[in-house]
């Protein structure tokens, strides 16, 4: 990234005003330009000579202060002057508020964050160049390759198409990133251009898209959706392997009463595990089942001592179509007739009957078309092998998952999503992305985010995408969530986001909770967002200097995210004559 300051900061030809008020976070300044009907343009930039928004430079002897116009006002005084009746107007005074961002060492060539040093009364004020702004943002990145580093061309300032804001990816993902953002506000596009520059290097990334607005992606990207219809694109139909799930997944899938269902329920994996694991020749197995009735307890218990470490595998392997089954051999009393140890006792029809609606709910599913895709997985491509190819594959580069035909019976949708966010945290642990991280975009994150299924008595907590937040950093597993409800992020997530890039957030809760997961985003900033236009955003986050205001370039293959259309959808058909 740039080192030299590329233009001076104190062009007098830029001089746009004078401090006469000195705040610890801001200061006051005439602006006297401000009250002219528009800006002026130097060498093709424009100066706004005091427009709201405005970034500014103020002279600090051997610093400069970046700063940006928060408000500008006419002195009560001087405000009837405005008003031009007869005559020629008397000249008025206009005071502007600028709040005070970072410091830029004219000396060492260097940004340093915060104020090192205030301006004095009757320091000059000056329209900072978009270049000299672009560079303060760039010069706080850092590579430690001596080769040219990679840039993500994600935008421009917010005051000029020109020049553009080159950003490197360990400055937006390396700590986790957050799209923010009202509806209609450009977080779609901005995703999508992220992708688009993400595409144009050896990167891996993974999108799971929630509502397959995103089929428009390029070639660059290897579509593929769970579930039988057919999308728009080329796109390959893939199922997710119920062996894949945990019990933790499929009691949230079943919701069985706790009193009873529940505990018959976890026997009966146990035992169909183990089942799985001896094999049918052996002397326990009887067609897949284990019966227990009146049976011997010790052999049981000895052969799960010998396969612990399979049997608590939190992986569903085993073979579902004799859950009912088993279920149901699980309904014995604990001992035998008179107190015998050694042995299951007999059948207890109560147990039976209280666990047939529950079978039922397992025959329901097994056989439900919706579900298909992952309790029928047989003759179709797992999602799994899916995954490993595409990270085994140094030409792939973007794989996007969408969720939009899973049912949302039973939380499916979101059971699902959650076992493939914990399925890739399973594969970072095992050192999978140390050299070759991986990014996962989540879109419509707070569907899978804060999320819990069940009832107070038992509680399944959807979990992947917050450990992946929390511990996916040191596996270089990198999360990237898209929300328009900030508000329903857990706290604990959001303040895992190193980077934060804010749309427009009209919700005064969600501005709330974005302030206070950004320690830089502070009132002062947080005061545009309502006012943001479609697809400007304030970049925050550690590895930026300030907060950063960006018009995000539309990307080429835009996401299919607008609304109906009314206008061409209600119009009447002219009927021939």
């Amino acid at each position: 990234m740039p080192k030299a300051i590329p233009t001076h900061p104190f062009d007098s030809q830029r001089c746009i005003g004078t401090v006469v008020e000195v705040s610890p976070d801001s200061v006051k300044a005439n602006l006297p330009m401000a009250a002219a009907a528009e800006g002026r343009w130097l060498f093709g930039h424009k100066l706004g000579t005091g427009e709201v928004s405005e970034f500014v430079v103020i002279e600090c002897g051997q610093f400069a202060i970046l700063g940006r116009v928060m408000n500008v006002a006419v002195p009560e005084k001087d405000r009837v002057s405005l008003e031009i009746k007869t005559g020629v107007p008397r000249p008025v005074n206009p005071i502007g508020t600028v709040h005070l961002l970072t410091t830029v060492s004219i000396k060492e060539h260097s940004v340093q964050r915060g104020i090192l040093q205030h301006p004095r009364i009757g320091s000059k004020v000056y329209a900072a160049h978009p270049l000299f702004v672009r560079w303060v943002v760039e010069s706080c990145q850092t590579s430690d390759h001596e080769s040219p580093p990679i840039v993500l061309e994600v935008g421009h300032l917010d005051v000029s198409n020109e020049p553009g804001v080159r950003l490197m990816p360990e400055s937006l993902f390396g700590r986790h990133c957050a799209v923010l953002g009202s509806t209609g506000g450009g977080k779609s596009w901005t995703l999508a251009r992220l992708l688009e520059e993400l595409g144009k290097y050896k990167s891996k990334a993974i999108l799971l898209d929630a509502t397959g607005e995103f089929h428009t992606l390029s070639v660059v990207t290897k579509h593929v959706h769970i579930g039988e219809p057919w999308e728009v694109v080329q796109s390959t139909e893939v199922v997710f392997p119920y062996p894949e799930l945990t019990e933790g997944d499929l009691l949230a899938l079943l919701r069985p009463s706790p009193a009873v269902q529940a505990p018959k329920l976890r026997s009966a994996i146990r035992s169909l595990k183990l089942a799985k694991i001896l094999g049918n020749e052996h002397q326990l197995v009887t067609e897949g089942v284990i019966v227990k009735a009146n049976s011997l307890r010790q052999p049981f218990e000895q052969a799960c001592e010998e396969h612990a470490q399979i049997i608590h595998d939190h992986r569903l392997r085993f073979d579902i179509t004799k859950l009912c089954q088993q279920i149901e051999h699980e309904c014995v009393w604990p001992t035998a007739y008179g107190g015998d140890a050694t042995r299951w006792g007999a059948a207890v029809q109560n147990d039976i009957g209280h666990c047939v609606y529950l079978q039922s709910r397992i025959d329901e599913m097994l056989h439900s078309a919706a579900l298909s895709c992952i309790f029928k997985p047989e003759e179709k491509v797992s999602l799994i092998d899916v995954i490993q190819a595409f990270l085994n594959d140094a030409n792939s580069k973007i794989l996007r998952i969408s969720l939009k035909f899973v049912t949302e019976s039973n939380n499916c949708r979101e059971v699902v999503a959650n076992a493939i966010g914990r399925y890739l945290l399973d594969l970072g642990r095992s050192g999978t992305f140390n050299k070759k991280p991986l990014i996962v975009f989540l879109d419509e994150a707070h569907r899978f985010l804060n999320r819990w299924l069940g009832d107070e008595n038992s509680k399944y907590v959807l979990d992947a995408f917050d450990l992946i937040a929390k511990e996916g950093r040191k596996f270089s597993l990198d999360l990237c969530l898209a929300t328009q409800r900030p508000r329903d992020i857990p706290e604990g997530v959001l303040s895992q986001m190193g980077t934060l890039i804010v749309h427009r957030l009209i919700n005064a809760n969600d501005r709330e909770v974005v302030e206070k997961a950004s320690g830089d985003l502070d009132k002062a900033a947080a005061k545009f967002l309502p006012a943001l236009a479609p697809g400007e955003a304030l970049i925050v986050g550690v590895g930026f200097p300030m907060p950063l205001a960006i018009q995000i370039a539309p990307p080429i293959d835009k996401p299919k995210s607008e609304g109906a259309q009314y206008q061409e959808c209600w119009k009447e058909e002219e009927v021939a004559e």
